[in-house]
């Protein structure tokens, strides 16, 4: 089971501007998906944060 807050992600929602795509990662892997942004020049945005 997991949780969110909604109203945190809510602010990131604009998909009139460039559409909504999301991804959803189970486990501690947050501070290895964030480096393998950064590797090929994405900014990740933690909604949870």
């Amino acid at each position: 089971m997991a949780s969110v807050d909604a109203s945190k992600v809510l602010r990131y929602v604009h998909p009139d501007k460039y559409g909504v795509h999301r991804c959803a990662t189970f486990g501690n892997f947050r501070e290895r998906l964030k480096d393998l942004a950064a590797f090929i020049g994405f900014t990740p945005v933690e909604e949870d944060a």
